[in-house]
């Protein structure tokens, strides 16, 4: 956290209950400009603060914790900081057999990244095969590859789990055969 406003949102936000709303930006502003709701996604995720480490440049760090999908309904606050009302937005979880099918292909594509990928931890895998339920499966895998912000928004905004298995599966896919190709390439040149 860089901005003066942000920085003291999340102060308050420490010494209170320690929950902020998180949203990506719509475009590509820098830190300097000023952000207004219209250049916020809708859908964000309301967090934790767990910890607060402040730099010597200023800067905050935060360790924070996802906590539940929120759809911004309206903008309260501009100043000193954003303020909204929000509603908290919960993923639709289905335990169909199409669901089932999406996770067992998400996990089989999650071991062949995992496995092209050298400073992935084994760990990351077997934590992920370990997850019973579809939408903490989606959040794991998603958080722990590498992924632009609008294919994590997309997947973020997305209502149905099993939409965000097929979209998380695209992802995969597409990353699986850059990487295939990378290593084949790298062999070929070898």
């Amino acid at each position: 956290v860089e901005q003066a406003r942000s920085i003291q949102l999340v102060d308050e936000a420490a010494l209170g209950t320690r929950i902020i709303g998180l949203a990506a930006l719509l475009n590509d502003k820098s830190d300097t400009d000023e952000i207004s709701g219209d250049d916020l996604h809708d859908v964000g995720s309301a967090a934790l603060i767990h910890r607060l480490l402040k730099a010597p440049d200023g800067s905050v760090r935060l360790i924070i914790q996802g906590l539940e999908r929120i759809r911004i309904k309206q903008y309260s606050q501009r100043d000193p900081y954003l303020k909204a009302k929000v509603e908290v937005a919960p993923d639709v979880v289905e335990k169909t057999v199409e669901v089932e099918a999406l996770m067992r292909n998400t996990l089989d594509l999650f071991r062949r990244l995992v496995g092209l990928v050298p400073n992935m931890p084994d760990e990351l895998m077997m934590a992920a095969m370990n997850v019973e339920d579809p939408r903490q499966l989606v959040y794991l895998i998603a958080t722990s590859i590498r992924m632009n912000v609008a294919d994590g928004q997309a997947i973020l905004s997305l209502d149905q789990v099993k939409d965000k298995l097929a979209k998380l599966n695209e992802i995969l896919g597409r990353e699986v055969e850059v990487l295939e190709l990378g290593r084949k390439i790298a062999t070929d040149a070898q």
